[in-house]
Parts: structure tokens; C-alpha cells; sequence
């Protein structure tokens, strides 16, 4: 091989390897930090906290395996839920417990089940998460229940894709019960 095509070659590598290198000098080149408000969240949720932030709430879950989900928390521990392709609103409960991590304390879990079903990533078993974390993780959340699916078995329409945000929803839903009305 000629000198010529050797250092020919070893630009083309420089120039592919520099293509590889990170573009964009405000992009951090250091490990992912810790999250302060986070981390105290989770380690610092009281069972009333979590309880208050629950209660009498409808919520966007979107994260996860399964379907897109929209629920509606009572305060007395009922949860019904709405999932997108599903037209049945499924009946199930909440809880917050307590529980002890190993080396960090007592942690507050939020908790949900739904007896006798098992689609999407609903269970009859218990699944309980931190509730700092849980809380992160809701997409959007208010008070009441907006799209009045508390007590249903079945929605006004399917979903049949993730909404934007709980007003996409409550808009359909007020569009249906004004034409009923």
C-alpha cells in the first residue's frame, strides 16, 4: 500500500471518528447528576401527602408497558380507569402503605389493584410504586372527575390513541353529553 493511500485512509478515519464525537458543546459530557426535588420527594412522602394528592383526583398515565390510561381516584380508595382501545371502564382500588427499604428508611408506596382483571398493565394484585416517583411520573393531574367516570362500566367512546393532555378529553366528553342533552 502507497504511503498516499495509507494517509488517505487515516484522514477518512479521523474525519468518521470526529463525526462520532459529540457536535454539540453544550452537551453535558459528565454523568447524569442527581435529581434534589426528586430524590426528596420520594424519600420524603408522608402517607398524608400521598393520601391528599389521590384523593377525588383524575389523572394521565402514559408511561409504562400498556396502553395509555386516564383514572379517576376517589378519597375513599376506589380508583376506576380508562384505557385507550378499551371502551369498559375498569373498577379497582388504591392505597399508600408504608414500607422499609434497606438502609434508607421507611418509604411511602402508592398502590393499585383491580380484581378478577388482568389487560394492559392493570393486575388483581397489588402494584405499588414509590409515590414521590409516582407522582413525577403522572403526565397531568386535577381535582374532581371531570369526565364523570366514576361509578361507570363503560366510556362514551374508545380512545383509540394517547391523548394530549385531560382538556382533549373533557372536550369530547362534554361535546357527546351536550348532543344527548
Amino acid at each position: 500500500m502507497s504511503i498516499f493511500r495509507f494517509s488517505s485512509l487515516l484522514t477518512m478515519a479521523a474525519l468518521a471518528l470526529g463525526a462520532c464525537s459529540n457536535p454539540d458543546p453544550e452537551a453535558p459530557t459528565t454523568p447524569a447528576v442527581a435529581m434534589p426535588g426528586i430524590d426528596y420527594a420520594v424519600a420524603n412522602s408522608t402517607p398524608g401527602e400521598a393520601e391528599r394528592a389521590m384523593s377525588h383526583k383524575t389523572w394521565l398515565w402514559t408511561r409504562g408497558p400498556g396502553p395509555a390510561q386516564i383514572h379517576y381516584t376517589t378519597a375513599d380508595g376506589r380508583d376506576f380507569v380508562w384505557l385507550v382501545g378499551e371502551r369498559r371502564i375498569f373498577k379497582g382500588e388504591w392505597k399508600t402503605q408504608s414500607t422499609t427499604e434497606s438502609g434508607t428508611g421507611s418509604l411511602i408506596q402508592v398502590c393499585l389493584r383491580y380484581p378478577g382483571v388482568n389487560v394492559g398493565s392493570l393486575s388483581s394484585n397489588w402494584t405499588c410504586r414509590p409515590a414521590g416517583t409516582f407522582f413525577v411520573e403522572m403526565q397531568q393531574r386535577e381535582s374532581g372527575d371531570p369526565l364523570r367516570i366514576a361509578g361507570r362500566t363503560q366510556a362514551l367512546f374508545v380512545l383509540t390513541q394517547p391523548p394530549a393532555n385531560l382538556a382533549e378529553v373533557e372536550g369530547r366528553v362534554a361535546a357527546i353529553q351536550g348532543i344527548r342533552n
